[in-house]
């Protein structure tokens, strides 16, 4: 036996192993579907009604806790979702918790940029450049003068959309109008600077985030309104900033891409030009009457909403409809809303629990927010629910958390449920869209296993009796990994431990490479800091404290390596096959043969996962026909690159760790409008 030979049989049975490994994860399901996800009872609101007055309680009050700093882009379709869930809705509240740094940011900002639209409507631009901030306020204050004659019924606006949609008719515009004024100006400033026709997609994708139904036909009905708003107000904005010979209707009318014919050309260019001089005139006339300047501060909230003004604007909604959260709603329903708060964290809060305010600003963290919304929860509450700002958990999922408490069961203290973090898939590049496919059923299968070996608490789809986490101390405000340092410290100081909550809730990943790198980047090193906090900490017994330290590394620094290590071997044997010193003839024919076969199951799980996953996107980015599911399926051959992706933050927080360079501070994790 040669040593090329001998390389070979190493190499193979290397990979005998993983693949060994990598069949755990049918190991993995198999307890989990048997354990848990099979064995869901159903349960509805009566059903779980009568077994709290079998036992003489009432329905156990929750408390869901949801923390959003820079969140402005996702809060509001998630207060929507929350507040349908199924529930006693006087039995639960919302906190949405946010963050008074976020105002102070804004509201330093504002004065330049306000200073600068006075300017640009006095002056005009100082160049033909694309909109900047201030261009973009002068959009926006346009916009929401046709966004709202629309809404009223001015006729002259709804034949204008009549003529550009042609068959769609006058459909109206509901939800937040707010997010509608936000596509009118985008548009607009896309047709004011772009002379290429707008493109389908391209309108869909900005009309999308104010639609209130995944509905393709909707979701043009409510286009074909922006579309033909933004073309009076970008035709306007060229009149009230001295650029009319640029924003000409007709020219306008033309990069729409909607008007084929010449007569509706015509009609179109005709109809737009008289609602442009009438936004123009009226933005003037509001100059003349000194009121621009409040008119501007308006607009800049519109253009620069902050997470307080979403949450502020979805709770004044809730109050106005009677409580119907969804977002299209118009007439009160029988269904009452639970009581959504907005607690705003204050720039001096020390973090800890419960904390005090301390005069000096304070560095923001999640634990920090936590920790500071637990004192205004209700006090009838006696489970606490935690959620990231974009969580969408299934509706079901109060209804368990009750029956199980109604049990007595001791291990319901803490539920940990799993997060497909799939939700913005079709939004993310093709390295994240494979990591979130991975990422998905780790937690479908593989989390009910880790809880025999591992306290893990994730952070979100998480419910914490509200005794056991004040006896805890609540969060750790400094830790870049406060879910993780939450559940073993429960463990240690209380002897409590987690259980798998079968009912998912879907989220998102970092939609680039960058993010993701940086969110587990942090997520590793938070794991070493974990254990370097508990190693020093004399308070904790010897016996299990060391338990967990030997779980932590084993499913840490152990496992980080080998998966690093791992990916490396392929590229590796390619290299030495390349030069000649591999030689795989050592095996006949038929065992390469079922080798290279066996590759083919790892594409091929990738491809299942993401149909198993698929009712767990986002249904406004799903599109009909074969078209988007082929260029999934390509984008998701990038595995092998993938793989070695996975392992890469964590070794780079190992190396960092080493040499005294460690992320020590939380970061916020990205996240994709919606």
């Amino acid at each position: 036996m040669t040593s090329s030979q001998v390389v070979y049989l190493v190499a193979v049975a290397v990979y005998i192993v993983f693949f060994l490994l990598f069949g755990r994860f049918f190991v993995w399901k198999r307890y989990a579907d048997g354990r848990y996800w099979t064995r869901r009872p159903h349960l509805t609101l009566d059903s779980v009604r009568s077994i709290a007055a079998k036992e003489g309680a009432g329905l156990p009050f929750i408390s869901i806790i949801v923390p959003a700093r820079n969140e402005a882009v996702v809060i509001g379709r998630t207060i929507d979702h929350m507040v349908d869930l199924d529930y006693d809705p006087e039995r639960f509240e919302i906190l949405v918790v946010t963050d008074e740094k976020e105002l102070a940011a804004r509201d330093a900002h504002r004065p330049e940029v306000l200073t600068a639209a006075s300017v640009l409507l006095e002056e005009g631009p100082p160049s033909a450049s694309r909109p900047g901030e201030p261009e973009e306020i002068v959009l926006s204050l346009l916009a929401r003068f046709a966004v709202m004659d629309y809404i009223a019924g001015r006729r002259e606006y709804r034949r204008l959309t009549l003529h550009l949609s042609q068959d769609l008719g006058e459909p109206e515009l509901v939800g937040p109008v707010a997010r509608h004024i936000t596509a009118v100006w985008t548009l607009a400033a896309h047709l004011a600077t772009n002379r290429a026709p707008l493109g389908l997609a391209e309108l869909r994708k900005v009309s999308r985030l104010a639609a209130t139904t995944p509905d393709r036909r909707e979701i043009d009905r409510t286009a074909s309104v922006h579309l033909a708003l933004a073309v009076p107000v970008a035709v306007a904005f060229g009149l009230v900033t001295g650029q009319s010979a640029s924003g000409e209707p007709a020219e306008m009318v033309r990069r729409t891409g909607q008007a084929r014919e010449q007569v509706t050309a015509r009609i179109l260019t005709v109809m737009a030009g008289v609602i442009a001089r009438s936004l123009a005139d009226r933005l003037r006339g509001e100059g003349s009457a000194g009121r621009v300047s409040s008119l501007l501060k308006e607009a800049y909230a519109l253009r620069f909403p902050t997470t307080q003004d979403v949450v502020e604007e979805r709770v004044a909604a809730l109050a106005a409809t009677g409580g119907t959260s969804g977002p299209g709603a118009r007439a009160p329903r029988a269904r009452r809303a639970p009581v959504v708060k907005h607690v705003v964290v204050p720039a001096d809060f020390s973090g800890d629990y419960p904390g005090r305010r301390t005069g000096r600003e304070v560095p923001s963290t999640k634990g920090r927010a936590l920790n500071w919304a637990l004192s205004f929860t209700d006090p009838r509450s006696v489970v606490y629910g935690f959620y990231d700002a974009e969580s969408r958990p299934d509706t079901r999922v109060l209804l368990y958390v009750a029956w199980r408490r109604l049990r007595g069961d001791p291990s319901a203290a803490i539920l940990q449920g799993p997060a497909f973090q799939v939700r913005n898939f079709f939004r993310m590049g093709a390295l994240c869209k494979v990591a979130s496919l991975y990422q998905a059923i780790a937690h479908d299968w593989y989390l009910p296993a880790l809880f025999k070996r591992l306290p893990f608490v994730g952070g979100t789809n998480l419910f914490i009796d509200r005794a056991l986490l004040e006896k805890a101390g609540g969060f750790d405000s400094t830790s870049l990994t406060e879910d993780l340092e939450l559940g073993v410290r429960a463990f240690l100081r209380c002897g409590a431990w987690p259980d798998f909550l079968p009912y998912p809730s879907s989220e998102q990943t970092p939609p680039t490479l960058y993010g993701f790198f940086r969110q587990r980047l942090r997520w590793g090193a938070g794991h070493l800091q974990v254990m370097d906090r508990i190693r020093g900490d004399l308070t904790y017994e010897r016996g299990p404290l060391n338990r967990i330290l030997r779980t932590l590394w084993l499913k840490g620094q152990f496992e980080w390596t080998l998966y690093q290590v791992a990916t490396l071997i392929p590229p590796t044997v390619l290299v030495l096959y390349h030069t000649g010193n591999v030689d795989p003839t050592i095996l006949p024919s038929v065992a390469r043969g079922l080798l290279t076969a066996f590759s083919l199951i790892y594409p091929c799980f990738t491809f299942y996962a993401y149909f198993r996953y698929y009712r767990f996107i986002d249904p406004f980015d799903r599109k009909p026909g074969l078209l988007q599911q082929a260029s999934v399926c390509l984008q998701l051959l990038v595995l092998p690159l993938a793989a070695f992706c996975f392992p890469l933050p964590y070794t780079a927080a190992l190396i960092l760790k080493a040499a005294g360079h460690e992320p020590r501070y939380w970061v916020k994790t990205p996240r994709t409008a919606e």
